[in-house]
């Protein structure tokens, strides 16, 4: 099963993609729903906010131990991260780069660009929104996707993080390649998002 975290921002987006490519998941919003799925995808939103949500709630500790797939976009990649800078904040430290919260401007200089992805050759568009932006790499990350040859979507085993909003355009790419991923993974259904 797969879950959405649904703490703050624009999971719903992750929902739509997920019932277009045909898969059930669940929005995660307690420890009890976490420790229903195999899968995790964290959405982009207000980073510093989830991360005051999923403490009040005790989810901080169970997200940091989750050892299922996980597919973190802006927000999710930043609070991924092994180093957050401006300002320097908690991750949970689960992929090896350092980010640099809204890196590229404020909401408005919010942009959308062709991105490369490198696994496929492929030209694919990249919305950001307040995105932050990948300072260092570590050994243990390969980078997926480029923008103008920097670095914008990572891999480090079976987590992928992404500066930028898949969910926001028509490419299914990256989502696909969370589901491909998530096949070694074997949860029972439980029920559609909710």
């Amino acid at each position: 099963m797969i879950g959405i975290l649904a703490l703050q921002g624009d999971y719903f987006a992750h929902g739509r993609v997920l019932d277009k490519l045909g898969h059930e998941y669940i929005y995660v919003k307690t420890t009890a729903e976490l420790a229903l799925v195999g899968s995790l995808i964290i959405p982009g939103g207000e980073s510093t906010t989830m991360r005051k949500l999923a403490k009040a709630n005790g989810l901080w500790d169970s997200l940091k131990a989750f050892k299922g797939p996980i597919l973190g976009t802006c927000a999710g990649l930043i609070l991924l991260a092994r180093k957050i800078t401006n300002p320097p904040e908690e991750s949970l430290n689960l992929i090896d780069v350092e980010i640099c919260r809204n890196g590229y401007g404020s909401q408005i200089n919010s942009f959308t660009a062709q991105s490369d992805y490198l696994p496929a050759s492929k030209k694919m568009e990249a919305v950001f929104i307040r995105a932050p932006r990948i300072i260092s790499i570590g050994s243990g990350a390969e980078v997926i996707v480029t923008l103008k040859e920097e670095p914008v979507g990572v891999r480090q085993n079976n987590i992928i993080g992404l500066t930028f909003h898949p969910e926001l355009t028509a490419d299914t790419t990256l989502h696909g390649l969370f589901l491909d991923v998530n096949k070694t993974v074997s949860t029972p259904v439980l029920r559609k998002g909710v």
